[in-house]
């Protein structure tokens, strides 16, 4: 991947707030001292199409072969979106409920035996990714390959190998750091803070 290319994303990523250091709690209710909002990137056009570009180039070095996109909900759908836009890929998007098969949860139009290939804004443990290929199995797609804009490096990689899920990531929570203590954005020091909390506080599904 071109190192430019990224760089120009890292800063684009600063610069509109998507990169938060302080106290904040993450939706599984971990307290962190870093948090990567790339919810943002939705309001801005230019940073959307860059993530979408940036995928794009996973999709065409890793050779990865797929009929539909689906982009897990919510923080993810205007990214693959805007991805089927660029690649006139087909999207279904799955709706959030309490795992009941009854319902229609998948909406969009596939075939049984279609690949899916998931897009994911932020990896953290996986389980959101996780709980979406369960459904879309279960439902008759086959899904093989998850592409994330940023892996926290907190143990999503692993746990997704282990449910049978290539996984791909533009960035990890490392190289934003260490692009930050370069940029002079970030202290050294801080950044040895945050790397070990991540390493500390990574979670694998072999361990409940």
């Amino acid at each position: 991947m071109n190192r430019k290319e990224l760089e120009s994303f890292m800063d684009n990523l600063y610069e509109i707030g998507s990169v938060k250091f302080g106290e904040f709690y993450l939706s599984t209710g971990l307290k962190t001292p870093v948090y990567f909002d790339l919810r943002l990137i939705v309001s801005h056009p230019k940073v959307l199409q860059q993530a979408s570009q940036l995928i794009q180039n996973i999709i065409e070095t890793n050779k990865i072969k797929y009929d539909k996109v689906c982009g897990v909900p919510y923080g993810a759908l205007a990214l693959a979106t805007v991805l089927c836009l660029d690649t006139e890929k087909p999207m279904i998007f799955k709706r959030k409920s309490d795992n009941d098969y009854k319902v229609k949860l998948v909406e969009g139009v596939y075939e049984h035996g279609d690949t899916c290939l998931l897009i994911e804004d932020t990896v953290v443990y996986g389980t959101s990714i996780i709980e979406t290929c369960e459904v879309l199995r279960h439902h008759g797609l086959k899904v093989t390959d998850a592409i994330t804009i940023l892996d926290r490096e907190q143990g999503g990689k692993d746990n997704l190998m282990q449910c049978d899920l290539k996984f791909y990531s533009v960035l990890k929570a490392s190289d934003i750091l260490e692009y930050l203590v370069k940029k002079d954005k970030l202290t050294q020091e801080k950044m040895s803070e945050i790397v070990h909390f991540l390493k500390i506080h990574s979670f694998q599904i072999s361990e409940q």
